[in-house]
């Protein structure tokens, strides 16, 4: 007797770390040799010590195995309250408020809450593919709006109108940008806003990467925009943040309809964010390190700037950007495109990077180069 998967699998790709990892292993073996990975953007700078015992102080609390319950710990609550007041000016309501698993967690299952089968759903192209895979699970239908070199990988409001139909349902943004880095002001994100509203469509905002920033360049929230919550749902991460990417915290803030849609998923696929983690968040809005924040920002810099140039070796080409984790280079004319570049460099010189094409058609000829990585022997690479 054959056991047959659901039908839904065929419909979306494995993911592509998940496929990349396995590359990695055989690289591995085969070679003998240890692969530079500059393809997963894993925070790889280490915790503050102030949180870390913190964490240890607050696993020992008497309530700390029980069952979370579903929703944000009072901690968490009012520390996001008054964070996102203090940081982005913008009130929130306990209703307004839900702790995710990490950001993904959020992205994985907005669309079980707010898509139907057969509703459409705008993704940039690239863009994370983890806005994709789970609309195409749920039966609905990813329509992809191009971000290009050409306008600087910005949001084009006019070719936004043109896509949409009497299906769509929301528009997935993303800024700082994974993949491309490229970050928008409060005056950019404006139109976005005026756009959900005029046809009637839900905004989910992917702020990850709010505190991962360059230059002097501060990330806003889309709820800073006069009417946002009318429509707008906006997710946030600890991961980037205060590298807690294994600890799998984050949260999404903003419409409470659509908080009420995710969180009655959430209440039949999990049971909340264990309560030391909670804590942790709490304590790490409100007690933020200024020193190690400033350590972990000019690490990453200083890498980015060490990878770049070793990147400019094999012939591409990039803007320097001003957030996110990563460079989003474009690949010699010589390389047949992004699969195959990054497959011979992986091959050849054991670099692992993401071809484009994971964050979609626009991303053929380019790769994504993650700069939280160990370069101390990155000469030996390149």
């Amino acid at each position: 007797m054959s056991i047959r998967p659901a039908k839904r699998l065929e419909t979306f790709p494995e993911y592509i770390f998940s496929r990349i990892g396995k590359a990695i292993a055989e690289v591995e073996k085969t070679s003998g040799r240890k692969v530079l990975n500059l393809g997963m953007g894993n925070p790889d700078v280490r915790p503050s010590e102030l949180y870390i015992k913190k964490l240890v102080e607050l696993i020992q609390a008497p309530d700390a195995h029980h069952y979370p319950g579903h929703g944000a710990a009072p901690e968490l609550r009012d520390a996001l309250i008054l964070w996102y007041k203090s940081r982005f000016g913008v009130a929130l309501s306990g209703d307004e408020i839900f702790p995710l698993l990490g950001a993904k967690d959020g992205t994985g299952h907005m669309p079980l809450a707010l898509l139907d089968e057969g509703d459409e759903i705008l993704i940039p192209n690239p863009g994370y593919p983890g806005f994709s895979g789970p609309t195409e699970m749920v039966g609905a239908k990813p329509v992809y709006y191009d971000l290009t070199e050409a306008n600087g990988f910005a949001l084009d409001i006019d070719a936004l109108e043109k896509l949409v139909t009497k299906k769509t349902k929301g528009i997935w943004v993303n800024f700082p940008s994974n993949p491309t880095g490229q970050v928008a002001t409060l005056e950019e994100l404006q139109p976005v806003v005026e756009f959900a509203k005029k046809h009637g469509i839900f905004v989910l905002y992917d702020n990850a990467y709010a505190e991962i920033t360059f230059g002097g360049y501060k990330a806003p929230s889309i709820l800073e925009i006069e009417g946002a919550k009318d429509i707008a749902i906006e997710v946030g991460s600890f991961s980037k943040t205060f590298s807690f990417a294994g600890m799998r915290m984050g949260f999404a803030v903003g419409n409470r309809e659509l908080i009420g849609a995710l969180a009655k998923v959430k209440s039949q696929t999990d049971s909340g964010m264990w309560l030391p983690l909670q804590r942790l968040g709490a304590f790490a809005l409100m007690n933020p390190d200024a020193e190690w924040t400033k350590r972990m920002q000019q690490s990453y810099e200083e890498r980015r700037d060490v990878i770049a140039q070793n990147l400019q070796k094999l012939g591409c080409t990039f803007s320097v950007p001003q957030g996110g984790l990563y460079l989003w280079a474009k690949i010699p004319e010589s390389a047949k495109d992004s699969e195959a570049f990054a497959t011979e460099l992986l091959q050849k010189k054991q670099i692992v990077v993401a071809p484009g094409t994971a964050f979609g058609s626009n991303g053929a000829r380019y790769v994504r180069v993650s700069i939280c990585a160990n370069i101390e022997k990155i000469g030996e690479y390149f």
